[in-house]
């Protein structure tokens, strides 16, 4: 076992601490387009044409101008660096729109040469068709009284990428007084989708977006959708600000209702779930299969259960009988390869996780740590391969679950089973004796946790991270790895030239902990 779970964790930190997260700047290839418009704050829809030296003032007036579209006569509009306000923006389909270019140039750099979209006040920012691109924009501050305040998907499929979501938010119904708890309200702070949606979600950062009564307060997803959200940040994003009966669960992500999805390689930090509601971080729920996999949670809180991540196969329904227990062909949820550290819920059972109501899959190869607790409860699962150092609850079952299966992990706290029974086997485990079959050997962790004292720490607000400065050079690379100073938790973003660049705001910091991986020393 010992071997095994070895090799595993050393893929955690290949497949986990790799890839660059959030917006990167690609070039566009003009090539693959028959028609190529030009947008900037200093152009005239009056009076230009909307060429590179005669750009267009709107992206709406762009987008009108965009005709005879198909696969084959493709239409990009290339936005400089501006503020952009006025009317919601409506695709059409085979219009890709592109953001981050110099105004005088036309250099690309989206970090450099901010295109940002500002929507008045009660108004979405754009409504997406398939066939689109939308990339390399900053989306900030929509606000609308309905789903998807940024950006809605409503059966479509765009491509969304390398974007920042900053402000957005979903104001809560009128007159919204529903006989039960948990009904659905305006979900996706800053982007929506619904009946069978499949966007690719791709190098976003979202922050700060909100909904005051939905789920999702960055993305969220309802009804047969297939979104995949890969390599994105999701932090400080918050639901339940106004939400007196508890539809507001997932403080980022919400995918619900018979969907499917990926969602890979994100981080998930310091993102809350107010108002009593779940998920903190991820919200699964209504018998949505999808694969949660190399993802980074870190700080996230709810302010009922699953500080991170909450799975459940039914719904909470008062007033109709629940669905029949579905197949393992239409509903199995994957959590693999994910870093759970510092999360937590007010009960203090469930700050990584809670795999409940009647759900079925696997938890495996992840390293749960400095949570308050992982729980399973009523729930068909293989839990294996994983290094588990918080306490753990596995509680309650059906006649129609399979036992759960508890195999090849390291659970080094407290293990509890109740009323339901399990296979529990070859596990190293603190609670060993109780259960046969198992051992109690301590595991030797690689000792690569950093003490780190800062010489100086500057905040770049427009960027939303902290810049640090070491006062010795740190030869290890960083990227993705967990940090820690005082009570506050963050995720380094880069490590090159001698400086550390770390999400969120820590510029009166003087020191700092870089959080082992928890790989097993050879």
């Amino acid at each position: 076992m010992k071997a095994k779970i070895a090799i595993l964790f050393l893929l955690i930190v290949v497949c986990s601490f790799a890839q660059l997260k959030g917006p990167i700047t690609n070039q566009v290839d003009l090539g693959k387009y028959s028609h190529l418009l030009f947008v900037s704050e200093n152009g005239s829809d009056e009076k230009n044409n909307g060429t590179k030296e005669n750009p267009f003032k709107t992206i709406q007036y762009a987008v009108s101008k965009a005709n005879n579209l198909t696969e084959s006569t493709r239409t990009a509009i290339l936005v400089a660096e501006g503020i952009y306000e006025g009317e919601t923006i409506h695709l059409k389909k085979f219009i890709d729109l592109f953001g981050g270019f110099n105004k005088d140039s036309w250099e690309r750099d989206v970090e450099l040469y901010t295109s940002e979209i500002n929507i008045k006040k009660g108004q979405r920012a754009i409504v997406a068709a398939d066939n689109n691109t939308i990339d390399g924009f900053t989306i900030k501050g929509a606000e609308i009284r309905g789903k998807g305040a940024a950006i809605l998907c409503d059966g479509t499929s765009p491509v969304i990428t390398n974007n920042i979501f900053i402000n957005n938010q979903t104001l809560k119904p009128l007159d919204w007084n529903p006989k039960y708890w948990h009904d659905t309200a305006n979900d996706g702070g800053a982007v929506y989708g619904k009946d069978g949606a499949s966007p690719l979600i791709k190098n976003n950062l979202f922050v700060s977006n909100k909904t005051e009564n939905g789920r999702g307060a960055a993305v969220a997803f309802d009804n047969e959708c297939d979104p995949k959200i890969i390599d994105n940040v999701f932090y400080r994003n918050e639901t339940g600000l106004d939400d007196p009966m508890r539809s507001s669960d997932g403080g980022a992500v919400s995918i619900f209702r018979w969907c499917k999805g990926l969602i890979e390689g994100n981080i998930f930090l310091s993102n809350y779930a107010g108002a009593k509601n779940d998920a903190g971080g991820v919200f699964i729920a209504l018998w949505s299969s999808t694969i949660i996999r190399n993802n980074i949670f870190v700080d996230n809180e709810s302010t009922d259960d699953a500080g991170a991540l909450f799975v459940g196969g039914q719904e909470h329904r008062y007033d109709a009988p629940l669905d029949p227990f579905p197949s393992k062909e239409d509903f199995y949820v994957t959590i693999d390869n994910n870093y759970f550290v510092g999360n937590r819920n007010p009960s203090m059972n469930s700050g990584a996780m809670r795999f409940t109501m009647e759900s079925r899959g696997e938890f495996t190869n992840n390293v749960v740590a400095y949570n308050n607790g992982v729980y399973f409860q009523r729930s068909e699962t293989k839990i294996t391969d994983n290094i588990i150092l918080d306490n753990m609850l596995v509680i309650e079952t059906k006649e129609y679950l399979d036992k759960t299966i508890i195999k090849d992990n390291f659970i080094w706290a407290d293990f509890t089973l109740d009323e339901t029974e399990a296979v529990i086997e070859n596990n190293n485990m603190l609670d060993a004796d109780k259960y046969p079959g198992n051992i109690n050997k301590p595991l030797v962790l690689n000792n690569d946790g950093i003490e780190l004292s800062i010489l100086s720490a500057y905040y770049l607000k427009d960027k939303n991270h902290t810049e640090l400065i070491t006062a010795f050079d740190v030869k290890d690379d960083l990227v993705n790895r967990i940090i820690k100073s005082g009570d506050k938790w963050s995720v380094v973003k880069s490590h090159k030239n001698g400086v550390i660049q770390i999400w969120g705001n820590f510029s009166a910091i003087t020191s700092l902990q870089v959080l082992p991986t928890y790989t097993l020393k050879k």
